[in-house]
């Protein structure tokens, strides 16, 4: 069974959220985010973090404000992705993720390795056609057989 996708994102400036979430409709979630560490460019260079607070809960429309405004460079996030009007909470492993109400968890360490886990079958195929459109490194899917992650987090 397929449970998301790993890919290489390219170590660059830009909006690699935006780039990569584009087939999701963004304001139809509330985002919990862990941002660890990423950083909105100012002037080519590293300025103030892109997610502020540690952890924070944001609704659709103020995360997609805060991805699609600006470039950013990421190093390590988090990010779960909850109906809106469903319950927001931590999920630590695939086992929470698939009894939860979170519908998509995005791994992003060391600036280039993601994991993006979905449930919903038609939008891994748009999300892993997206990936492989942006010209991500070895997009595949990651599935019951292929998958080595203990848990769904940065750390």
């Amino acid at each position: 069974m397929k449970r998301g996708i790993s890919f290489l994102l390219p170590n660059l400036y830009g909006t690699p959220l935006a780039d990569l979430l584009s087939p999701v409709e963004l304001t139809a979630y509330n985002w919990l985010v862990d941002g660890v560490e990423s950083y909105v460019l100012e002037e080519d260079r590293l300025g103030d973090l892109l997610f502020p607070n540690p952890i924070e809960t944001m609704d659709g429309d103020r995360f997609k404000e805060r991805i699609c405004t600006g470039r950013h460079y990421l190093i390590f996030v988090d990010i779960k992705a909850f109906p809106t009007g469903s319950t927001v909470q931590e999920v630590a492993n695939y086992g929470q993720f698939t009894s939860s109400g979170c519908e998509l968890a995005l791994i992003i360490v060391d600036s280039v390795y993601a994991a993006l886990y979905c449930k919903d079958r038609d939008l891994l195929t748009r999300l892993k056609e997206n990936a492989v459109r942006q010209g991500y490194e070895d997009v595949a899917y990651i599935s019951d057989d292929n998958d080595f992650r203990t848990k769904l987090a940065v750390f």
